[in-house]
This record gives C-alpha cells, sequence and structure tokens, in this order.
C-alpha cells in the first residue's frame, strides 16, 4: 500500500461570486435603483469615471474596502477551507474581498482583482494593448487616497480591481487543462452564488460541462445540463456539500 502523502489528492475547483459572501454583511452599495448616492456603479468603477473625477471613485472604493475589513468570513468559506484536507481545492472567485484568504484558503485567483491591494494607474494589466508598461502594485494598509503616489513611476495608485471596460487578468485557455485534471481523477466543480450569466463567468460553465461531479449552490440560479443543484443559503449548503464530500 502507498504511503497516504503518495496518494493523489482530487482536484475541487471553486468558483463563486457574490453570494458567496453576501451573508457576511458584505454591502453591495446599489440602492433600489442601482445607484450609488445618485451615481450608476458602472460610472464610479470605470477607466471613464476615474478620469472624469478619481476622488469620487476613490471615495467609493473607500466605502467598500471599509465593509470588506469590517466583515467576516461566514460558514460557506469555512466549509470551503475543510476541503483542502482531503482535496487540492483552487478558489476562481468574481469577488474583490480577501474573505477566503481570511478563512484559510491557500489557492485563490481573484478574476476581479482584490481591494485590499493597490497598483499603479499605469500598471500593465490595465489593458492588453502593451500601452501601459508600469509592473508596481502591493498590498494596501489603507485605502487609496488622492496623492498617493507609485514609487516606480509617480502615477497616481488606485485600487487593484477590475472596472468595466478593463481586461480580466487570466488566461481562460489553460481552463482546458484544468477541466481534464478534474474529469480524468474525478475530480469536483462548485459554483456557488453566482447566476454566472454575464462574461467572463458565462464562460466557465460550459467549460466545466464534461466534469461528472458537478454542483450549483445559490438561491436562484437554475442549472442547465447535468448539474446538481443544492438551493439554498451560501452558508447551509456549501457546509452540508462539504459534509458529504469530505464523507466520501
Amino acid at each position: 500500500m502507498p504511503e497516504q502523502s503518495e496518494i493523489r489528492k482530487r482536484t475541487v475547483v471553486v468558483f463563486s461570486g457574490a453570494g458567496l459572501s453576501a451573508e457576511s454583511g458584505i454591502p453591495t452599495f446599489r440602492d433600489s435603483n442601482g445607484l450609488w448616492e445618485s451615481h450608476r456603479v458602472e460610472d464610479v468603477a470605470s477607466p471613464g469615471g476615474w478620469r472624469r473625477d478619481p476622488a469620487l471613485v476613490l471615495r467609493f472604493y473607500e466605502l467598500r474596502s471599509r465593509g470588506v475589513q469590517a466583515a467576516q468570513p461566514d460558514e460557506a468559506h469555512r466549509s470551503i477551507v475543510r476541503l483542502q484536507a482531503k482535496f487540492n481545492v483552487l478558489n476562481i472567485t468574481q469577488n474583490i474581498d480577501d474573505l477566503l484568504e481570511r478563512a484559510g484558503s491557500e489557492n485563490v485567483v481573484h478574476l476581479h482583482g482584490l481591494i485590499t491591494r493597490r497598483k499603479c494607474e499605469f500598471h500593465h494589466d490595465i489593458f492588453s494593448d502593451g500601452g501601459y508598461t508600469c509592473d508596481f502594485k502591493t498590498h494596501q494598509e489603507a485605502p487609496v487616497q488622492i496623492g498617493d503616489l507609485c514609487p516606480k513611476c509617480g502615477g497616481q495608485l488606485r485600487p487593484d480591481v477590475v472596472w468595466f471596460g478593463e481586461a480580466v487578468n487570466f488566461d481562460f485557455d489553460q481552463l482546458s487543462v484544468l477541466v481534464d485534471e478534474v474529469d480524468r481523477h474525478d475530480g469536483v466543480f462548485i459554483c456557488i452564488g453566482t447566476s454566472a450569466q454575464v462574461a467572463p463567468a458565462s464562460h466557465l460553465i460550459p467549460i466545466f460541462s464534461p466534469v461528472k461531479n458537478k454542483y450549483i449552490i445559490d438561491v436562484k440560479t437554475r442549472p442547465t445540463g447535468d448539474y446538481t443543484l443544492l438551493e439554498g443559503p451560501a452558508t447551509a449548503m456549501m457546509k452540508k456539500l462539504a459534509d458529504r464530500l469530505m464523507g466520501e
């Protein structure tokens, strides 16, 4: 018999959206009309909004940053972490909060950036046309303010988040290799807290369709194909699924 350490761990890919962190109390900052202080969120989370009024944009993200700081990981985040004892767990999240990391997740890809980091406004990952060349990015101790400048090129610093109209910094071509790994070794794909109706999230559901063990956890989503739907709050449903997977 091989030693336990030599046994290949199965892979679990967890794709998450805002519903994962909703029960942690992170506010959306949108009113019933989809506005923030009479501004469309798209106008304070876009390159155009940044050019028009960077101070307004930074005020919006300061409020979001303080909301994330005040929130704590919930049972859904902790249940995902529990899986690491038995599986290789990869988190691919649309969320810009760091609750997965604070809960103890070791492998997290943030499709839309991370609000606890700051980067130069001329960072090369903002656009894919090669027009920007600065590479400064760092963890932030406090929300960015006007006058916080890049130590490399002097540009204004901004939150390290992906705005409307900017490219997601992720190589989706690598997903085919990941899907093959998950499928061949009886892995698991979990989609939690997102309707996955908007790109790039909308591409992930069909990409993982070859995987046999597929679950969707959401209160609204109706899966197509042979996904198993766990309908209910993320905390309760993720704990239920983690208990099941850990008991296999």
